[in-house]
């Protein structure tokens, strides 16, 4: 009886980051995430809310706000850090963490910045005016290395990208480096926006022979997929076994009528030589994970539309308070006059920055459906 020998890594495997480091990565970057949000609604709260434009402040009150203040600052920035990191380390072979890292970098530099300073105003006291500029700085200074960071990471991975072309084709040259490169790609963890390979309208059967999925490019990145492609079905199906081959033909054959049917009718768009794939179903279902990834930045950017226009919501307020009187909420809970005043916090001014919030919430959740579904970018 012969002994085998113990199977070796193949240099393909080794670069993998062990399954173990990937999802101990995955969680510290949830919980990290989770403490930055957090934390920066709390800051945009303190600096929204009117907490640093008060003109008199001292005391025990004074202190309570800068220790707050400081620890939410400090939670905020060693979070975000953190997920910086773990992401550039956890997808590193991938572009995406970079130029997310690159937003966030700017999003420091720039719109942090403005929403401090949308909420300190010229009465402010000086220690809350000195607290606010301490934060504006903070938000720069790590704005700044957090960009750079992130514009040598894409440099550095372009120039590494460009300059190893094999490693960029990953054609197989035989069907043990197939089965190979498949094994991998079925090892590893589905991308936010689904690759054409990683959803359900993707035959598994065709996986191991197409080119697409042995690339680890998207079929319409490359406008040529098995929905669309006579000649690359034709060599898939060249590859599958005789008892699926008529299933898997069928289903070819469907969508590819489906597709020509399409590009045969009257548009005012010139014609394309291939059909498009906005009317693939397997491009279809990535655009629906792209809008689900898309639609959660709908909030941060409606919190950020609404910390740039508060000044300006503020004087709207001002306006229409001079034109139709003093806007306030009285309650007479006894019935004989005792008039209870809510608390300050619970506003006309505070209800029409709520509303103005959830309405960019809803345009931005719309323009993002119609970028997405209708214009299929």
């Amino acid at each position: 009886m012969a002994i085998r020998s113990p199977v070796r890594p193949t240099p393909r495997q080794r670069q993998q980051l062990p399954q173990a480091a990937q999802r101990a990565l995955s969680h510290i970057g949830v919980l990290a995430s989770v403490a930055a949000v957090l934390s920066l609604a709390f800051l945009l709260f303190v600096v929204l809310a009117g907490y640093l434009a008060h003109p008199i402040i001292g005391g025990l009150q004074l202190e309570q706000l800068t220790r707050n203040v400081n620890l939410a600052r400090s939670v905020f920035l060693w979070s975000l850090w953190l997920v910086v990191i773990t992401s550039l380390i956890r997808h590193y072979r991938t572009e995406v963490s970079g130029f997310l890292s690159l937003l966030a970098g700017i999003a420091c530099w720039v719109l942090l910045p403005l929403a401090v300073r949308t909420g300190i105003s010229y009465e402010s006291a000086r220690p809350l005016a000195s607290l606010g500029q301490s934060l504006i700085s903070s938000f720069q200074t790590t704005g700044a290395i957090l960009s750079v960071v992130s514009m040598l990471r894409l440099l550095v991975g372009r120039v590494l990208f460009m300059s190893l072309p094999r490693a960029r084709a990953r054609i197989p040259s035989s069907p043990t480096a197939a089965a190979e490169i498949a094994v991998e790609r079925a090892a590893q963890r589905p991308s936010l926006m689904r690759r054409c390979w990683e959803l359900q309208f993707c035959r598994g059967s065709l996986r191991s022979n197409c080119p697409r999925f042995l690339e680890g490019v998207s079929c319409w990145k490359r406008r040529s997929g098995c929905y669309c492609d006579q000649g690359l079905a034709t060599r898939l199906l060249a590859g599958v076994g005789v008892g699926a081959r008529v299933e898997v033909a069928e289903e070819l054959d469907a969508a590819q009528r489906r597709a020509r049917q399409l590009s045969q009718r009257p548009s005012r768009r010139p014609k394309r030589s291939k059909p498009p794939c906005g009317e693939c179903p397997i491009y279809l279902e990535h655009q629906t994970y792209k809008y689900r990834v898309l639609s959660w930045l709908a909030y941060p950017a409606a919190a950020a539309i609404v910390g740039l226009t508060a000044r300006y919501l503020h004087t709207g307020y001002e306006w229409v308070s001079d034109k139709l009187g003093v806007l306030s909420v009285s309650i007479d809970r006894t019935g004989q006059g005792n008039v209870y005043y809510l608390p300050q916090w619970l506003s006309f001014e505070n209800a029409m920055i709520l509303v103005m919030g959830v309405l960019a919430v809803v345009i931005i959740l719309h323009a993002t459906e119609v970028l997405v579904f209708r214009l299929k970018l």
